[in-house]
């Protein structure tokens, strides 16, 4: 059984063991039954097998919340078997009525499940207090649309209303889980963007305009060093001066590839530090509009930066072409000849 490491992941064996803490219990007539008599999903089906379940009994004194770990395992797999152990019980416990025959031990076998599953819905709503997500105030403001999020977390949120960060308060893990593809590594990414937002990574903090072009600059050098090799790799040359074309040849992709894999790095590069970039940049290019020179080059970025320039990494002329594929008002301002 994989074993999880880490905080995220310590975390996440928190929620599943809370969502399912007990044990399996398989009746001794049915523990060499092999699970292939029964219907299950094939993604279901395919976590036992590698697990090394092959019998019923194989599952003696586990818990449901301990395959969370297995690949492509998320909250609806672990709530099937949770089904199916419940249905493989009841089975037995049918047998074993009808065997008996008395009315008392009827009834007592039928109190039993209600009483099983009176009991996990009381763990379930246990788990979604102690577990819920507590945002701050100070960052319930902030909107997932300016966030850096995959994809599948954006579908999330979409499907259940969400538009900021505070949306999210007082909802539960387990809650989440039950989404469509909403899985343990979604739930890690959730809990991992909002001790960002406390830590005041997506902080948009006052500042003068004189100094919005060093922020801005040092900001997109550090999103760079977070970017994928291949989009940091692609994204330097292609402010370095190279076409699309060029950067394929060199890398043995086509122009359509090199064209998608930089757009992915610019997207991800304006969302790095939630509002912030684009705060910047709407600074640079006010600063702009109110300079006598009209078109941004790299001696007036020199001169915007001062002193800041010594703690930055790539030359003017790129950052030129940087902040110029970041924002198409300051595209059309710049000079042709630097980009």
């Amino acid at each position: 059984m994989p074993v999880p490491h880490g905080k995220c992941a310590d975390r996440m064996a928190g929620f599943a063991f809370s969502c399912f803490p007990k044990k399996i219990d398989i009746p001794v007539a049915l523990q060499n039954e092999p699970f292939d008599a029964y219907q299950t999903s094939a993604r279901l089906a395919h976590v036992l097998r590698r697990s090394g379940i092959r019998v019923l009994g194989d599952l003696q004194g586990r818990k449901v919340g301990d395959f969370a770990w297995q690949k492509n395992c998320g909250f609806n797999t672990l709530h099937e078997l949770d089904s199916l152990v419940r249905r493989i019980q009841s089975l037995a416990e049918n047998v074993s009525r009808a065997g008996n025959g008395t009315n008392r031990r009827r009834a007592c076998c039928a109190a039993a499940p209600r009483s099983r599953l009176g009991k996990t819905h009381a763990l379930h709503r246990k788990a979604g207090t102690e577990d819920s997500f507590s945002i701050p105030k100070s960052v319930c403001k902030l909107q997932f649309d300016e966030l850096p999020i995959t994809r599948r977390l954006a579908g999330v949120v979409r499907s259940i209303g969400a538009r900021t960060l505070g949306d999210l308060n007082g909802l539960s893990a387990c809650e989440l889980l039950q989404c469509k593809n909403c899985y343990w590594h979604t739930v890690a990414e959730i809990e991992q963007l909002i001790e960002r937002a406390i830590a005041g990574e997506f902080d948009v903090l006052p500042i003068e305009e004189f100094e919005a072009a060093a922020e801005l600059l040092t900001l997109l050098e550090q999103g760079m060093a977070k970017l994928s090799h291949r989009e940091n790799q692609f994204l330097l040359a292609r402010i370095r001066g190279l076409t699309f074309a060029e950067i394929g040849q060199r890398f043995g992709f086509t122009r359509a590839r090199v064209h998608q894999v930089t757009a992915n790095a610019l997207h991800a590069l304006r969302k790095t530090w939630g509002p912030r970039v684009p705060c910047l940049l709407n600074m640079v290019r006010h600063r702009l509009s109110l300079s006598n020179a009209s078109e941004l080059t790299p001696a007036l970025l020199e001169q915007w930066v001062g002193e800041s320039s010594k703690c930055l990494r790539l030359p003017r002329q790129a950052h030129v072409r940087l902040i110029a594929e970041l924002d198409t008002d300051i595209l059309l301002s710049t000079k042709r000849e630097f980009l």
